[in-house]
C-alpha cells in the first residue's frame, strides 16, 4: 500500500482537485478506508446503493451480468477514479457489479456524510457536482466509442469470412478508427501445422514496425510495455489461435490504458469466436472435398 497521506490520495482524484486542503481535510473525517483482496466484490448489480467510492490504489472492474451467463466487463478503473457516484444522485439499485481486480484500497463516502459535508458550503457543493457532471460526460463519451467499436467489429464477426488472414485484416481496419490516440496494430495467426505464429496483417502508421511474430507461450493478455497491449486470441485448448498487438504513439494516462485494455480485450473475444468459426468452416470444406474425392475414386 502507498505511504501517501489521505489528503495526498484525495488530491489525485480529478473530482476533488479544485478543492482547498482545508476542505479535503474536512472531507477526510467522513471517509471510511476499505481494503480488499483481488477478486472481492465491492457491490453487486441490483443491490441498493447509498455510497460512492474513491479509488486510492489498485484496479476495480465494473461488470454487467449477461443473459448467456457470467459477466461482461464494462470498464476497468484505476487509482484516482470515482465510482458508485450515482448513489448520490438517485435512489436506484446498482446498475452493475464492482469487484477488485487487484488488491485495492478505497475511500467510501455515504450519502448522508456527503450531505453533511456539503451543507456548510453551498458553493463548494455546486463546484463538486459540476466536476461530477464533467466526469460523467467524459465517461459517456468513452462508453460511446467502445459501443461503436464493438458494434463495428461484431458485425464483421457475424459474417462468414473465407479465410483467417482476410478476416483479421478487416478487423484491424475497423478497430483502429475507434481508438483514441495514434494507434498501429498487427494481427498474428498460429499455424498449427508448423507450430509457427505469423504476422498476417498490419494497419496504422507504424504497423510494419511491430514484431514479425509473438511467442506462442504468451497465454495472458497484457501490456508488453507502457504503450503496447497484446491480446491473446484464446481457444478451448491451451494453444492460442493467434494474437492482436496494438501500440499507441501518444502518451496515455492510467485511465486511457484501462479503457484501451477493456476495449481491446473485448474485441479479442469477438475475433477468437469468429476465428474458431472460420477454422470449423475450413475443416468442413476440406472434409467434404475429401469425401467427394473418395467417392469418385471408389466409382
Amino acid at each position: 500500500m502507498s505511504t501517501a497521506t489521505p489528503i495526498e490520495r484525495l488530491r489525485t482524484l480529478s473530482l476533488l482537485q479544485h478543492l482547498p486542503d482545508a476542505k479535503l481535510e474536512e472531507l477526510a473525517r467522513f471517509l471510511v478506508v476499505q481494503t480488499l483482496r483481488a477478486g472481492e466484490v465491492i457491490f453487486e448489480e441490483g443491490t441498493p446503493g447509498d455510497t460512492m467510492f474513491l479509488l486510492a490504489a489498485g484496479q476495480v472492474a465494473i461488470e454487467k451480468q449477461v443473459e448467456a451467463g457470467g459477466f461482461a466487463e464494462l470498464a476497468l478503473l484505476g487509482a484516482g477514479d470515482v465510482f458508485g457516484e450515482m448513489a448520490l444522485i438517485e435512489h436506484l439499485p446498482r446498475s452493475a457489479r464492482a469487484s477488485a481486480r487487484t488488491d485495492t484500497t478505497l475511500f467510501a463516502l455515504g450519502r448522508q456524510d456527503v450531505e453533511r459535508w456539503l451543507g456548510s458550503d453551498p458553493l463548494m457543493a455546486v463546484g463538486l457536482f459540476v466536476e461530477l457532471l464533467r466526469m460523467l460526460s467524459h465517461r459517456l463519451r468513452r462508453s460511446s466509442r467502445s459501443i461503436a467499436l464493438l458494434q463495428d467489429v461484431g458485425d464483421l464477426a457475424a459474417q462468414r469470412a473465407e479465410d483467417e488472414t482476410t478476416f483479421v485484416r478487416h478487423v484491424l481496419h475497423r478497430m483502429l478508427p475507434h481508438l483514441e490516440g495514434n494507434w498501429s496494430a498487427a494481427a498474428y495467426i498460429h499455424n498449427e501445422f508448423n507450430d509457427e505464429v505469423v504476422r498476417a496483417s498490419t494497419h496504422g502508421p507504424r504497423g510494419e514496425s511491430l514484431p514479425a511474430t509473438i511467442p506462442i507461450t504468451e497465454t495472458v493478455s497484457r501490456w508488453l510495455d507502457p504503450s503496447s497491449y497484446c491480446v491473446v486470441l484464446a481457444e478451448k485448448t491451451a494453444v492460442p489461435l493467434g494474437f492482436l498487438l496494438a501500440r499507441n504513439d501518444h502518451k496515455m494516462t492510467a485511465a486511457d490504458r484501462a479503457e484501451a485494455e477493456v476495449a481491446l480485450t473485448t474485441v479479442g473475444h469477438l475475433v477468437s469466436s469468429a476465428l474458431q468459426n472460420i477454422k470449423h468452416d475450413t475443416e468442413e470444406r476440406l472434409r467434404a472435398r475429401l469425401q467427394h474425392r473418395q467417392a469418385h475414386d471408389f466409382r
